[in-house]
C-alpha cells in the first residue's frame, strides 16, 4: 500500500468508526485493541481513554493505538497502551510503521512530555527506551486438534492430560454469571497464595459484561466430582485467543486441572477457526513457567516495551512489593482484595 508523505495523528473515541474499521481489517488486532477492553478498564478506574489514529492525505486511517491516561499516586499522569495487557502493539498498515512511531513521539511532546509506555517494540525512534520485560509464548492452532496435541511434550503434557482425564477431571466452557462468581473466589484464593493483590470484583464484572457475555471471551472451569478445582479466563477475537487469568485449588494440583483447562481452550479454538493461542507474559526470572509453556510446542518471542520518558518501577517489584507480598500471604483474603482496590488504579 502506498503511504502519503504527510500524515496526521489525531485522537478519537475508542468507538469511533475509523478505529473500528481498522480493527476489522488488521490481521494483528486482538481483544486488547477492542473498545470493550478499554471501556472495562476506564469504567472500573475512572481513567480517560482515547485512540490515536493516523490518517493520510485522503483521510484514510493507516494506523491506530489505544491509550489510557493513568494517574500517579503523588500527582501527574502516565500514558499507557494498554493497561492490564501483556502486549498491545499499534495497528499500522504496511509501510507506515516508521511514520506512525515518529508521530507518536511528537504527540507525546504535545501532551507536555508525559511518560508514555507502549507494550510493544517500536524500533528506530529517537529518545525512546526499550525494556525487555520477559517473553511471550505463541501456540499455533489447527483445524485438527490432534495435530496440535501431538506437538505437546509427551511426558510433561500429553501423559498428564490423559492421567487427569482418567482421574475424572472434567472441563466446561461457560459464560454464565454464576460461574464468574466461582472463578473470582478461586482467583482471590490463588492471588492470596501468591502474595499478589487481586483486581476488584467490579473489574471482572466489567470484563464479563463487555467481553465475555457478548462472545469475546469465555471461562473454562475444571471440575472433579462436581467440585470446581481450577478455572481460566480467555479472550477471543480475530482468530486469536488470549490466556488472561487463571486460578486453581492447591490441594488438587496433583490432578493437573490447569493442563485440562488449557487443552479445552485449545480444542475450542481449533473447532472455531482460531489460529493462535497467546499464552501471555512470562517474566524474565520465571524459568519454571517458561519451561512449562515451551512444553506445549509454543514459539517463544521476546516481550519488549517502549518507553517515552522514564519507565518507572514495575508493579509487583522492589522491596515494598516484597513486604506487601508477605502481608497478603499471612492475612485473610479480604486484605488481598482491599490492597487490589487501592493499588491497581495506579498500577496499570
Amino acid at each position: 500500500m502506498a503511504v502519503a508523505a504527510r500524515s496526521l495523528l489525531v485522537t478519537c473515541a475508542p468507538t469511533d468508526p475509523r478505529w473500528l474499521q481498522l480493527l476489522r481489517s488488521h490481521s494483528e488486532a486482538t481483544a486488547f485493541h477492542l473498545p470493550e477492553w478499554t471501556e472495562a478498564v476506564s469504567s472500573t478506574y475512572g481513567h480517560t481513554a482515547v485512540v490515536l489514529v493516523m490518517e493520510d492525505d485522503q483521510q484514510r486511517v493507516i494506523g491506530g493505538l489505544p491509550v489510557v491516561e493513568c494517574h500517579r499516586p503523588l500527582g501527574g499522569k502516565r500514558l499507557v497502551s494498554l493497561p492490564f495487557t501483556d502486549h498491545c502493539p499499534p495497528l499500522v498498515m504496511p509501510g507506515a510503521e516508521p511514520e506512525f512511531a515518529a508521530a507518536l513521539g511528537e504527540w507525546r511532546e504535545d501532551q507536555g512530555g508525559a511518560a508514555l509506555e507502549v507494550r510493544a517494540r517500536l524500533p528506530g525512534i529517537e529518545g525512546a527506551q526499550h525494556q525487555v520485560v520477559g517473553t511471550r509464548h505463541l501456540l499455533a492452532l489447527d483445524a485438527d486438534p490432534e495435530a496440535v496435541f501431538k506437538r505437546f511434550d509427551r511426558s510433561r503434557i500429553q501423559k498428564r492430560i490423559r492421567t487427569a482425564r482418567a482421574a475424572g477431571v472434567e472441563t466446561v466452557i461457560t459464560r454464565s454469571r454464576a460461574d464468574m462468581t466461582v472463578f473470582y473466589r478461586l482467583h482471590c484464593a490463588t492471588r492470596k497464595r501468591l502474595g499478589v493483590p487481586v483486581q476488584p470484583l467490579r473489574f471482572i464484572e466489567n470484563v464479563w459484561s463487555k467481553l465475555v457475555e457478548p462472545g469475546l471471551g469465555f471461562l473454562v472451569l475444571a471440575h472433579l466430582g462436581g467440585r470446581p478445582i481450577g478455572a481460566a479466563l480467555f479472550l477471543a477475537y480475530n482468530r486469536r485467543l488470549l490466556y488472561k487469568y487463571s486460578a486453581s485449588v492447591s490441594t488438587a494440583w496433583n490432578l493437573r486441572p490447569n493442563l485440562m483447562i488449557l487443552w479445552a481452550a485449545m480444542e475450542w479454538g481449533c473447532a472455531n477457526g482460531y489460529t493462535i493461542l497467546d499464552m501471555g507474559r512470562t517474566d524474565s526470572d520465571n524459568e519454571s513457567l517458561r519451561v512449562f509453556k515451551a512444553g506445549w510446542g509454543s514459539e517463544e518471542v521476546p516481550l519488549v516495551y517502549t518507553h517515552f520518558g522514564p519507565a518507572g518501577d514495575r508493579f509487583g517489584q522492589g522491596p515494598v512489593a516484597r513486604v506487601l507480598s508477605n502481608v497478603i500471604r499471612r492475612s485473610p483474603t479480604v486484605v488481598c482484595r482491599v490492597l487490589g482496590e487501592t493499588l491497581y488504579r495506579f498500577a496499570a
